[in-house]
């Protein structure tokens, strides 16, 4: 790609046309979800409607991206998840492009900032999804694992609310190993649920940049691994229970 290429844009033209585009996705993408389970979203008044908002997901299963997608979708806003910038290429690009994904620009000498494209967003009032944790969870609990600090460095940077997302369910719906669903028709429920914004206003009054985004990463993964501990009936591991972090 050229250095001057645009990828995606937030205008208010281009978020029309990227809300038509995902009218379609989404119907189809929740008429498929329906035939192995039913959706429950919990709190979605804390999902902002008029302001940008970082919503910092769970990340447990390769179904989950429908999952917290179709909760965004479903309560009035549209979700624009981070990907990969060499996915925007080819026929895959035209679609995260017409869905207005954004790209993540890894090792760009023409950005100097790899989430120049989310901080876009943000400013523009969209809803910026990420995965705090950048992969899959492969613990044997599902407990959250290792969280980078780029969320942190986004909200850090722009202001902007953190929503942390948990969900639970889904492995029943589709097994660790597992390539296919199971078709499971009003007889199972996946429920997402969205937690109060991160309180992290101490943090950007005191700019003390590395330490900060440190605390900012525990505090978040504290809390969403109390959410998941909430939905699936279990007690929290103690590691989830402070925010001291080293010098």
């Amino acid at each position: 790609m050229s250095a001057d290429e645009v990828l995606v844009s937030f205008d208010p033209a281009s978020v029309r046309s990227q809300r038509k585009v995902a009218f379609v996705v989404a119907s189809t993408a929740y008429g498929l979800f329906r035939l192995a389970s039913k959706i429950k979203v919990e709190n979605p008044e804390n999902l902002p409607q008029k302001t940008g908002a970082i919503v910092a997901a769970y990340h447990a299963n390769h179904l989950d991206p429908v999952l917290v997608g179709l909760a965004v979708w479903r309560n009035g806003r549209l979700p624009h998840f981070l990907a990969k910038s060499s996915l925007f290429t080819g026929a895959l690009g035209v679609i995260l492009k017409g869905l207005g994904q954004i790209p993540v620009l890894r090792a760009s000498a023409q950005a100097g900032d790899s989430l120049e494209y989310a901080k876009e967003a943000l400013r523009r009032g969209e809803v910026v999804v990420i995965y705090p944790e950048g992969t899959l969870t492969k613990d044997e609990g599902f407990w959250p694992q290792h969280f980078k600090t780029g969320t942190a460095r986004l909200a850090l940077e722009t202001a902007a609310p953190i929503i942390p997302v948990a969900h639970w369910g889904l492995e029943d719906v589709k097994p660790r190993g597992t390539k296919v669903p199971r078709l499971r028709p009003l007889r199972h429920t996946s429920v997402v649920r969205f937690g109060e914004p991160i309180e992290y206003h101490d943090l950007w009054q005191a700019r003390e940049e590395n330490k900060s985004k440190t605390i900012l990463t525990r505090r978040l993964a504290n809390t969403i691994a109390t959410m998941v501990g909430d939905l699936s009936g279990r007690d929290v591991p103690h590691r989830f229970m402070t925010e001291e972090v080293g010098e």
